[in-house]
């Protein structure tokens, strides 16, 4: 109308402050540029999915909820099978900017990774909003979204249940012989019930399938569609013609079996994936919690934040806290390595999974569950931790379904010449039964539970794919200090001027290497001040101290021609020779001695039981490695390596690498599988597939031989898996198998490779076939091998 000036229509106020300020510019061309840009064809903004998680964006938000600068963990509405994960996990190939995608079926939880220069996490979360997966923050509201979800499975598991009774009840009066208007009306009304369990009911199995078809994949879903679709289409051109069968009742029936089936394999599956497994392996099952008169024990799972809880000498933390009242000292091990309980009063901070070792304490709870500290480690510890073979299956359970619907094709063509009337039937039946969830399923759900079982073992795996490094390797290198050896020296000889003493404690103060702590507790600092501290691993420590430039480490490296026999005698009597320089001049010796861990030959044995050559390599003289090698029966001892000459060495063949995860980092890193002794969870779970919590060495042949069987039972899933879709698509394709008897075998399938995983014990602790192995090898020193220091 002219005169009046058009107003737009906004949906927030932030929109309107952005429109005005577009305009008091100048700039309200961009509106023009944005209709232009989405008339030409190109992507534009989907506004609703924008309003809904524009919030996602906000500093605060990402602050709250963020892991890290992009990177978040989000709850996914809308996982209901293994299938979601293909689809999920496919998003950086779809959405620039995002890196990485990881689902955790059992959580519905996503893990993300993107480039926030390049894609907005708005976008992120609009794009799975699209694809049928509505994201959430983790927290109360992720759970209240995950009860709602299970609530809305349960009724339209219900709905679709009672919709396939009264169609099955309409279709006996016809089988019976209802004929005439009572019969087309008995037909009409089994239309009517169809109609809802088709699509309401069904609707899971069309968003996969959607979905899968947006990521330009073959979805599992898309058999089961293309089969309910058919059935019920062709049933509807019967009713109108007049001609041919009817399949209401068995589609309605289908829908209802197949979402019971879904909802039984879901139950299972998270049973079976959930993290939270792993979390309770680590800490204790039971809590006593404050009920407002006395304590009481509950399930450590239904502690909550702000509860008051006791904890006694002996139990574990069930939860972060803050100490209220009573004194005593914990057991840090499983976070820090801290062999020596450390003393608590009021105000301190108790993390769950820790153990009270002395006292009786009362504690205010502050964090539960993933939210505590070793919760945050450990989801931390699996972001990109997805196993190979779990990969490989992945991509053969998509070429199995597009095989699949080959075989549907040809088989339907050919059953259209032999019998019309079975065709259908013979094609539904196909399309149903091979269903690849099992498949699917074989790999994640063993690997997973192999996991939980280790940790309950004192094995602290950082992921699943460790389990497929593990059971692959060849041999193992086990450094000395503070792996082989209890990690605690004491200096047992010294040949160094009393003047300098005080120097080398107090420069020793500032490092946490066992050798440094054994000299600090050997002299007193007596306050002299140290600076320019420079520590480098596998050369020593060095600093400023009360105006003298001193320098602690090893001889080869620091001093090497200084008193060469006196250094001789100290190894040869397995004691560590430790330089000390002055002004860059050598003034004296320290040795160190430690002692052999009790059960390292025994582990030793054992290794070497189960097939695989063990060498001790470290960067400590190579007359005390050969000599503690010798005693625990190691078939070959390397010293004086450098950590650069370590890694190299475990390259050579693939190796699984034991060490303190201090100073062995890279090491660690470079072997096929790593295991962390010293430095508690927080420490290997940084640097190593596999944190030995209790640091006991016997733990070592039974995490190889715990993978190795772990393997085995997702060998026999994939076998089982592959077996019973190539068996029952032979009797489909046969004409064997009725719709319905295909929606009653296609989660039985599942079911039973979950059942088969569950039940699997990998991880048994020192079992009858481990104790048999060991009785038949004992420790050989006579064949003990020295490797030359530069040998390839």
């Amino acid at each position: 109308m002219p005169g009046v000036v058009e107003t737009p229509a906004f949906c927030c106020g932030g929109c309107r402050a952005v429109h005005a300020a577009l305009t008091d510019a100048g700039l309200q061309g961009y509106y023009d540029l944005r209709a232009r840009t989405a008339e030409a064809g190109q992507p534009a903004a989907e506004p609703v999915d924008a309003l809904r998680y524009g919030h996602f964006d906000d500093p605060g938000f990402i602050e709250r909820f963020g892991a890290d600068a992009g990177r978040i963990t989000l709850h996914l509405d809308g996982v209901h099978c293994a299938a979601c994960v293909w689809v999920v996990e496919r998003l950086p190939q779809v959405l620039p900017g995002v890196e990485v995608a990881r689902l955790d079926f059992g959580r519905q939880q996503v893990d993300l990774r993107w480039n926030p220069d390049q894609v907005a996490l708005s976008a992120i979360a609009a794009g799975l909003h699209r694809l049928g997966y509505p994201a959430a923050p983790i927290g109360a509201a992720a759970d209240k979204a995950d009860a709602r979800a299970r609530r809305r499975d349960l009724i339209r598991l219900g709905v679709t249940g009672a919709l396939a009774a009264n169609s099955m009840m309409l279709a006996s009066a016809l089988y019976a012989g209802a004929d005439g208007g009572l019969g087309r009306a008995f037909e009409w009304l089994s239309l009517l019930l169809a109609i809802p369990a088709v699509t309401y009911g069904a609707w899971p199995f069309y968003r996969g399938a959607l979905s899968g078809l947006r990521m330009r994949m073959v979805h599992l879903d898309l058999p089961i569609v293309i089969g309910l679709l058919t059935g019920f289409f062709a049933s509807v051109v019967a009713t109108l013609t007049g001609e041919g069968a009817l399949y209401y009742d068995s589609g309605t029936a289908l829908v209802f079996l197949l979402l019971a089936g879904r909802f039984a394999q879901s139950r299972g599956q998270r049973a079976a994936m959930n993290r939270a497994e792993l979390l309770c392996a680590l800490t204790p099952g039971a809590a006593w919690r404050f009920n407002g008169t006395d304590y009481e024990s509950v399930p450590a799972s239904t502690v909550r934040i702000g509860d008051r809880i006791r904890v006694r000498t002996g139990e574990g933390m069930p939860a972060d806290a803050t100490l209220l009242s009573g004194e005593g000292e914990v057991d840090l091990q499983l976070l820090t390595g801290e062999s020596q309980p450390q003393p608590v009063e009021p105000g301190a901070q108790l993390w769950a999974g820790t153990v009270l070792a002395r006292g009786c304490v009362e504690a205010r709870v502050e964090a539960v569950g993933t939210g505590t500290r070793v919760g945050t480690l450990l989801r931390s510890a699996t972001d990109d931790a997805r196993a190979p073979l779990v990969q490989k299956t992945d991509a053969l359970a998509g070429r199995f379904v597009s095989v699949v619907l080959l075989l549907a094709a040809i088989g339907g063509a050919a059953w259209w010449l032999i019998d019309p009337a079975l065709a259908l039937p013979v094609v539904i039946s196909l399309l149903v039964v091979t269903c690849p969830c099992a498949l699917g399923l074989a790999t994640p759900v063993a690997l997973a539970v192999a996991r939980a079982q280790a940790a309950r073992e004192g094995l602290v795996l950082r992921s699943t794919a460790a389990l497929e490094r593990l059971a692959s390797v060849e041999r193992v290198c086990i450094d000395k200090t503070g792996t082989l050896t209890t990690g605690a020296p004491e200096v047992r000889a010294v040949h160094l001027d009393a003047v300098w003493q005080p120097h080398v404690a107090a420069l020793a103060t500032r490092s946490t290497h066992p050798v440094s702590r054994a000299l600090a507790a050997h002299w007193s600092a007596d306050g002299l001040a140290v600076t320019a501290v420079d520590e480098v691993p596998g050369r020593g420590i060095s600093g400023q101290v009360d105006g003298h430039s001193i320098d602690i480490g090893s001889p080869q490296r620091i001093a090497n021609d200084y008193a060469v026999d006196l250094r001789e005698r100290y190894a040869h009597d397995g004691l560590t020779p430790v330089a000390i320089c002055v002004d860059g001049a050598p003034v004296g010796l320290i040795a160190l001695g430690d002692t052999l861990r009790p059960d390292a030959a025994e582990a030793v044995a054992r290794l070497q039981a189960l097939g695989l050559p063990v060498q001790v390599l470290s960067g400590d003289h190579p007359a005390v490695v050969a000599a503690a090698a010798l005693a625990v029966g190691a078939d070959a001892a390397q010293g004086g390596a450098s950590p650069e000459e370590k890694a190299r060495v475990v390259r050579e063949r693939p190796t699984m690498m034991v060490g303190d995860g201090l100073n062995d980092t890279g090491a660690l890193r470079a072997a096929q599988a790593s295991v962390a002794m010293r430095g508690g969870a927080d420490v290997a779970l940084q640097v190593a597939d596999v944190g030995l919590i209790d640091g006991r060495l016997t733990r070592l042949p039974e995490a190889i031989l715990g993978a190795r069987r772990a393997l085995a039972v997702v060998r026999r899933n994939l076998m089982f898996s592959l077996g019973y879709n190539v068996i029952f698509a032979g009797l489909a394709l046969a004409g064997q198998i009725s719709p319905l008897a295909a929606a009653i075998l296609m989660p039985i399938s599942s079911l039973t490779v979950i059942g088969h995983s569950l039940l699997s014990r990998p991880f048994r602790g020192r079992d009858a076939e481990m104790s048999d192995r060991y009785r038949q090898v004992t420790p050989s020193p006579e064949g003990l091998r020295a490797v030359p220091r530069h040998a390839p």
